[in-house]
């Protein structure tokens, strides 16, 4: 981990956003996995009622 306090701001910033980027990158990456698992029906294959349900319960995600 770089000690942001020694980085001048330009160079905190331009790693904000970096990871900004990335973090929209992955987002956008999940969902179209998340489309494909709703499109092939895997609540009903793995039991559930829906994929919210799959998925709370697959990544622990709270209501």
């Amino acid at each position: 981990m770089i000690e942001t306090r020694l980085l001048p701001t330009d160079e905190l910033l331009r790693s904000v956003v970096s990871k900004v980027t990335e973090i929209r990158v992955r987002e956008s990456e999940m969902m179209q996995e998340i489309a494909e698992l709703d499109r092939r029906g895997a609540a009903s294959e793995l039991g559930y009622k829906d994929l919210a349900q799959v998925l709370r319960h697959a990544v622990r995600w709270d209501l």
